[in-house]
């Protein structure tokens, strides 16, 4: 049995890449006729994001793919195969399709900008990310493999929860011989073509095409969108600019007004998500200058820029980055370094 699967269940869909007519998802899908899955099979940048709504919104528990570490919140594991199922109307629980070699997060939600229509929310949630070229769609006529249901008498197999760990349930008779089945599944079938990745569309005006992977020089041309819109935004409200980039400081920039020069880290992207990677050097400045550092994140650098000024705080035993208004949290999580990503925030937040 593979150490690193996951099977998460969601509403049933024909595409999954944009609300259309979903059914089978739960409560809030039968009330509102969208859930946060829709964009599940949709690319963005080339990544694919999956949403499934766990249980009291508690997002996954890492302990139960791989037990041999000690977990924290926020904590990333990679190389994990996460299934996609869904009960199909009038068939029954299939697979829908999945991710191979996604990065799965404990306990925590993570958001990227961009709304739903339909749902009163400013963000999209998920729990998992993956290249899209390790993405598989199943078309709905060949959506046939059968996966038990734990209430129709089949103990340790999905039940109640949308979130099911396998390598957690080993010891219940038939689990790992269809894990291997499921798993040979996987291996050897080949889905669909995705839809054309909904940022190439934003740029395209909606025409066709495809995205390709990230090299060198896109992410140059990303840093340097990022730094360029910085320097107009700080600028624009009166603060003199100074680049030393190439001083191996801990941070960008310089803006000085009046008798304050603050520190700018600039941190740059071309998808929706606040997600970076602070260094060594770059984390340990920001704890030394908190009161004038700040990581300024640019989201879709390259085509909107969205600019977020993010100062640091001390929190509990660690750090974290907020917005002036408070409206945008990022939690440092510390490794070497230190990572930040948006997540979630509060109870209701995964709905």
């Amino acid at each position: 049995m593979s150490a690193r699967l996951l099977v998460l269940r969601v509403g049933y869909m024909e595409r999954y890449d944009g609300p259309d007519t979903i059914t089978s998802g739960g409560a809030y899908i039968a009330a509102n006729g969208v859930g946060g899955e829709v964009f599940n099979f949709k690319p963005s940048r080339g990544k694919c994001y999956g949403y499934a709504m766990s249980r009291h919104f508690a997002g996954l528990n890492l302990r139960y793919i791989a037990d041999s570490q000690a977990w924290r919140e926020g904590d990333e594991l990679s190389g994990v195969d996460v299934v996609f199922i869904a009960r199909r109307p009038g068939v029954g629980q299939v697979v829908v399709g999945w991710y191979r070699n996604a990065t799965v997060f404990h306990r925590q939600y993570r958001v990227r900008r961009g709304s739903i229509p339909g749902m009163n929310e400013a963000v999209r949630r998920f729990l998992c990310v993956a290249d899209a070229d390790d993405v598989r769609l199943l078309p709905e006529d060949e959506r046939t493999f059968d996966v038990p249901y734990a209430p129709a008498g089949f103990k340790g197999f999905p039940g109640q929860s949308n979130v099911w760990y396998p390598s957690h349930h080993t010891d219940h008779p038939g689990v790992t011989a269809f894990v291997r089945k499921l798993t040979k599944y996987i291996d050897t079938t080949p889905g669909v073509e995705l839809p054309d990745d909904e940022a190439l569309e934003r740029k395209s005006g909606g025409k066709k095409g495809r995205s390709s992977a990230p090299d060198h020089a896109h992410n140059v041309m990303v840093e340097v969108a990022a730094v360029n819109a910085v320097w107009e935004c700080y600028e624009a409200n009166g603060y003199t600019l100074k680049t030393v980039e190439t001083e191996c400081l801990g941070w960008d920039l310089e803006a000085t007004k009046g008798r304050q020069t603050l520190r700018l880290e600039v941190k740059g992207t071309a998808g929706t998500a606040i997600y970076f990677e602070l260094t060594p050097n770059e984390y340990a400045k920001l704890k030394e200058h908190s009161a004038d550092f700040r990581v300024c994140v640019v989201c879709e650098a390259l085509t909107s820029p969205r600019i977020f000024d993010l100062k640091p705080e001390a929190f509990g035993v660690g750090w974290r980055l907020v917005s002036e208004r408070g409206d945008v949290t990022v939690p440092l999580m510390e490794r070497i370094a230190a990572v930040g990503a948006e997540v979630a925030q509060g109870e209701g937040a995964a709905a």
